[in-house]
């Protein structure tokens, strides 16, 4: 038998060893997860910060050198084959320390996360034919090397942390795909609480129709709700007016007819904020500046918030103002969940710095480690 030379034998024995960790460790991922994930690859720019306590990961102290996700599946391809390409996929990892995560994406880093990977990035769809698919596949593209090994330690009680944005996904322009990451939903987390709208709003100048308020994303603990409206006026200013009263104002008792005109001020003033209405006089969740998140403490379930819109209409009236309808909110619970994962989201931004979705939520995940 021949023997390899010595000098071989030393360098095969200095390699690190390439071994894996296989995420949410115990909801099984070697087989397929009963549920799925939209984001990111399901819209054309998203960011979603990925959670994995100590138990979920199966190590406490490790070095990550790449990661894999998985489609889920098995379903039939639907629309375009691809490749389709992602202008640009930053991931970044490490760990936080927080005990749950919240809709503030900043809130949920306790240390700079180092960015692992950074580039262009093409991809393959799901194919359907397996159950579970293979790591990565088709083709390795949901494989991403890390540019550098990355040491990982995960404090007690704290989450390793992966976090991906993804800007200028053009799977779109090719009809749809089957995008939907492999995962598992859990218990706990976030419960979605209500809104009741109540009052009458004024129209603004030229306008017939009254302004009107809503609200988008969920009413809880931990999460971030968006107030939305209609007929504002084309790009109007628009106060967003919350209040901790329906009933009395530092005006004066509620509702307040505000002198010469018709419209009502319905809610207390405590804490106004200034955004911009679009071409359409609309409000939504990616207008910026009508969002209220909530802390991940489960002290604030059950909260009643009141809220109203102002848009700005120079000559409607001596104020400048017009009035919408106002709402009633009322946050959900939050509970810890079931097994160490969680998952926050925004489906709109790679530069995100508020999640749309918050879930209770693990994505099927292998990191490549030394």
């Amino acid at each position: 038998m021949t023997q390899l030379p010595s000098v071989l034998l030393l360098c095969a024995a200095a390699i690190p060893a390439q071994s894996f960790l296989e995420l949410p460790a115990s909801a099984n991922p070697a087989q397929e997860l009963p549920n799925y994930g939209l984001p990111p690859f399901a819209y054309s720019n998203a960011r979603v910060q990925m959670f994995f306590d100590a138990n979920e990961v199966g190590a406490t102290n490790f070095t990550a050198t790449g990661v894999s996700f998985r489609w889920d599946g098995p379903l039939p391809q639907v629309g375009a084959p691809g490749p389709f390409t992602i202008q640009r996929l930053r991931i970044g990892i490490g760990t936080t320390a927080v005990a749950l995560p919240e809709a503030r994406f900043a809130a949920n880093l306790t240390s700079a996360l180092t960015p692992a990977f950074d580039s262009p990035v093409t991809y393959f769809p799901d194919p359907g034919s397996a159950s579970p698919h293979g790591w990565g596949d088709p083709n390795g593209s949901l494989s991403f090397a890390f540019a550098a090994p990355v040491p990982i330690s995960i404090p007690a009680g704290g989450w390793l942390v992966l976090d991906i944005a993804m800007e200028n996904n053009n799977f779109s322009m090719f009809g749809f795909a089957h995008t939907l990451l492999d995962g598992i939903a859990t218990t706990g987390g976030p419960s979605d609480g209500q809104a009741a709208s109540f009052g009458q709003g004024c129209a603004i100048s030229g306008s017939t129709t009254a302004p009107t308020i809503g609200t988008e994303g969920v009413r809880a603990p931990g999460t971030a709700h968006f107030v939305t409206g209609q007929h504002l006026g084309a790009n109007a200013p628009v106060f967003v007016i919350y209040g901790l009263s329906n009933t009395q104002s530092s005006l004066g008792p509620l509702p307040f007819r505000l002198p010469g005109t018709v419209c009502d001020l319905l809610v207390s003033l405590d804490a106004p904020t200034l955004t911009f209405a679009d071409a359409t006089g609309s409000l939504t969740a990616s207008s910026g500046g009508n969002v209220f998140a909530v802390p991940a403490d489960p002290v604030y379930a059950g909260l009643v918030l009141h809220e109203q819109l102002a848009p700005v209409s120079f000559g409607v009236n001596p104020y400048g103002i017009a009035l919408s309808d106002a709402q009633t909110v009322t946050l959900g619970t939050l509970t810890q969940p079931g097994i160490g994962v969680y998952a926050v989201a925004n489906g709109q931004d790679a530069n995100a710095t508020i999640a749309t979705d918050v879930q209770a939520f693990g994505y099927a995940v292998r990191l490549s480690t030394l």
